[in-house]
């Protein structure tokens, strides 16, 4: 290695030591005020994911007409507190064990729990399951941190 090499590879290596603490530093301190603000507003709420396969029996599907009339007539009255809708596909195995693929939407609840909601939750399944003729709609409930 030459001298000017070895000079190079000095300089590198000290101007990164220079640079290195400041930059973390600074990370730390955006973390750090990120975490002392988020603390003060902490809740701790029900999540629920609700997926309501599009799929009819005799292959037709839910059309985004119908799902938009279901969502504001059905689902919006009973939560008007907000809620988040996805586009999602799926796959599972029905009652007679054939795999069967269908376009979803997923229904993002968070709210707080109590016996009346989950009632509201429970009647918005069975309105779907009857209206479009659904074996089920799978319901998956978690207890989540949420700040505002």
């Amino acid at each position: 290695m030459t001298t000017l090499q070895k000079s190079l590879n000095s300089l590198i290596i000290t101007g990164l030591l220079f640079i290195s603490p400041i930059y973390t530093n600074t990370l730390v301190r955006a973390q750090s005020s990120q975490i002392s603000t988020s603390h003060a507003s902490v809740k701790i709420l029900t999540k629920d994911e609700l997926y309501f396969g599009l799929s009819k029996p005799g292959g037709k599907t839910v059309s985004e007409a119908e799902w938009q009339l279901f969502l504001n007539r059905v689902i919006t009255p009973r939560l008007p507190d907000g809620l988040t809708v996805m586009d999602v596909y799926g796959q599972y195995l029905d009652y007679s064990g054939k795999l069967t693929k269908e376009k979803t939407k997923l229904v993002i609840l968070i709210y707080e729990n109590s016996q009346i909601q989950n009632q509201k939750v429970e009647e918005i399944i069975a309105s779907y399951k009857k209206t479009f003729q659904q074996e089920s709609v799978l319901r998956v409930t978690s207890s989540v941190k949420v700040s505002f």
